[in-house]
């Protein structure tokens, strides 16, 4: 994926064991490799990456990016890769909880923001509040929304719906964000009614990945019940291949930013496949371009 994004023209700093690296990718000029000898496991507490792991691909990497100005991508240790992107690049002045951000596909044709997806399982209001005003600033830079509606993820359309943080949190939402919609259910992720979606990382996870099992699961189901895709109609098979484009893990949502930090730090999907590391490559660079960041510093103030 890295020798693909390179061949794209963008440089790469590729980060882990030197000899084992030069040995996949030969000589290449737009790939520098930087050796670091240790690896963070998946099941690695994350806590005591940066003091235990200091030679680790991910600790190694992330201190490069800051060093260097660039992104930093990893399909590693999700939250070991949050704790040296918080140790490292820091976190945006008023920013206590930053979030990972997702896009989702939407019926419409459009996609969504939805966060957080996974990084805070337990919030405050004013957690959501700080994820809504930073979704509609990735929102405004990543897809193009010059004004992003924004809903609020509860059990029921209606204001009084909700557990005591939705009900805290839609009366900050209400008074501090502009194009606030009101309260989303989950029939709307994929809907269109808003393009920007704020739950807690607990609620967001098994949204994402309830999504992801429901689209392989009905493209399991389809695989098994047509035997020969030849015999069925040209606008069916339209329809069909026009399903991945519902999978929030497929290539065009190969990778998550880590917002609120002083930096840019893309999340990749643990199962990525070769495709996934380079739309993640490609995504991070050009979120790192974009000015993001100061956008949201910027927003956070007003």
């Amino acid at each position: 994926g890295a020798i693909k994004a390179a061949e794209l023209g963008i440089k790469i700093h590729l980060v882990g064991p030197e000899e084992r690296l030069s040995s996949l990718c030969g000589i290449n000029p737009h790939i520098d490799i930087v050796n670091a000898t240790d690896v963070v496991g998946m099941s690695d507490s994350p806590s005591g990456v940066i003091r235990r792991r200091k030679d680790s691909s991910i600790v190694v990497g992330v201190k490069l990016a800051k060093e260097l100005g660039i992104p930093f991508v990893s399909a590693g240790n999700t939250g070991a890769c949050m704790a040296a992107a918080l140790f490292t690049f820091g976190r945006l002045p008023g920013i206590k909880r930053p979030p990972i951000a997702s896009l989702f596909p939407q019926i419409s044709g459009g996609e969504c923001v939805i966060l957080d997806v996974g990084a805070n399982v337990d919030c405050t209001a004013e957690n959501l509040l700080n994820f809504a005003v930073m979704g509609s600033a990735y929102c405004q830079l990543a897809l193009g929304v010059a004004e992003p509606r924004v809903g609020l993820m509860s059990n029921g359309e209606e204001r009084g719906k909700g557990n005591s943080l939705t009900l805290e949190a839609y009366n900050l939402l209400s008074k501090f964000v502009p194009n606030f919609v009101g309260n989303v259910e989950g029939f709307d992720v994929l809907s269109g009614k808003c393009d920007v979606i704020v739950c807690d990382g607990f609620v967001g996870n098994i949204l994402l990945k309830t999504t992801e099992g429901i689209v392989k699961s009905f493209q399991s189901v389809i695989r098994k019940s047509i035997t020969d895709f030849s015999s069925i109609s040209a606008d069916l098979q339209k329809v069909l291949s026009n399903l991945t484009k519902y999978n929030p893990d497929n290539r065009e949502h190969s990778g998550a930013p880590l917002l609120g930090i002083d930096g840019t730090c893309f999340i990749v999907h643990g199962s990525a496949n070769s495709k996934t590391i380079t739309g993640a490559i490609q995504g991070a660079n050009k979120l790192g371009e974009s000015g993001l960041v100061s956008k949201i510093r910027d927003a956070i103030e007003a």
